[in-house]
């Protein structure tokens, strides 16, 4: 642990006690590591939003950066991440007991001490946008199409039931058929096996006739899926992250705060378009398609930040036993691998 993040840590002890206090955090800001002008625009752009999305990223350094590790991690921990964001104390308590409320976090005490963690549903959420974000791309596709019918559910279940799909890129093509050209297999059945009366969705299986390929059905599919608005997203995603990948270009060798703040919004970023992604296959989508030069650009920036962030990380985040531990062995599969 560095000097500064050891003064850091009494004096956030200090605040927890005493939450009342006077002292400012502008100048515990100065007593720890912190990001440099590097980051101002991701750091504005995130600032700008209204309302402050504190909760959802704070969900990100759990998922990104602490489950890896033991996933556990101390409330102080959390405040000093995101107090150089202008983010204050109170503002990180009040997300993060939200977070506890809607069963996304755990809340643990060990004296007068709070340390945060997934729950089983936070877990879960995170695990099924971790095998989109890290994953490498999806293979060739078959041509084949899966179709579910679901005029056989009951109106409240057919509602549920088409929304947990929509989450997995499935498109209304029907009044009760839903369509999707490569699913997530394990995720799909999962899903199926949860709900009351999946035996009344009837599964399908087949190809579109040749005479309806390929430029009919890629037009069918563009607007279907409405593509155009991902397409979108993926722009400004793109613009914002590849401005500073220039700027990198000329500054090799960046701060670990900057490497773990860095890696930090790009996965933030990344994650909240990718899971509006229906996932088709390339064969489907338009030419020059945005996503996947999204995907290349923060495989890239989260490779060559991995190593900076991590000591980052090791430095700075407490866990009840002190730092937290070295990140697991699924931490280095992450995009095709990574050398630390």
């Amino acid at each position: 642990m560095t000097r500064n993040s050891i003064f850091f840590n009494i004096y956030v002890s200090f605040l927890l006690v005493s939450p009342h206090n006077t002292l400012t955090w502008q100048y515990l800001i100065i007593l720890t590591d912190t990001p440099t002008r590097l980051l101002e625009p991701l750091f504005r752009h995130f600032m700008q939003r209204t309302p402050l999305r504190t909760g959802s990223l704070i969900v990100t350094i759990l998922g990104d950066s602490v489950a890896p590790r033991g996933g556990v991690v101390w409330l102080g921990s959390l405040i000093q991440a995101l107090a150089p964001l202008g983010i204050s104390h109170r503002l990180v308590r009040t997300a993060a007991y939200r977070l506890v409320q809607d069963g996304i976090l755990c809340n643990q005490q060990a004296g007068r001490k709070s340390y945060y963690t997934l729950t089983d549903l936070g877990h879960a959420e995170f695990a099924a946008a971790t095998k989109r974000i890290y994953a490498t791309p999806a293979p060739p596709w078959d041509e084949h199409w899966c179709l579910l019918l679901t005029q056989q559910l009951s109106a409240p279940a057919r509602t549920r039931l088409r929304r947990d799909l929509d989450w997995l890129g499935f498109a209304a093509i029907g009044a009760d058929l839903l369509a999707h050209p490569q699913p997530d297999r394990q995720r799909l059945d999962t899903l199926l096996k949860g709900v009351a009366e999946s035996t009344d969705v009837i599964e399908f299986r087949g190809q579109i006739p040749a005479p309806l390929r390929p430029q009919k059905l890629r037009s069918w599919v563009r607007q279907t899926w409405q593509l155009e608005r991902l397409a979108d997203a993926y722009s400004q995603y793109l613009k914002l992250f590849q401005s500073v990948q220039r700027k990198l270009a000329s500054r090799p060798n960046i701060t670990d705060a900057d490497a773990f703040y860095l890696r930090t919004f790009v996965i933030h970023e990344y994650r909240k378009v990718l899971l509006r992604d229906p996932g088709l296959p390339e064969a489907l989508l338009p030419t020059n398609w945005q996503g996947h030069a999204a995907y290349t650009l923060t495989r890239s920036l989260y490779q060559g930040t991995a190593g900076g962030a991590e000591r980052y990380i090791s430095n700075t985040m407490q866990s009840r036993n002190g730092p937290l531990p070295p990140a697991d062995e699924n931490f280095y599969q992450r995009f095709g691998g990574l050398t630390i």
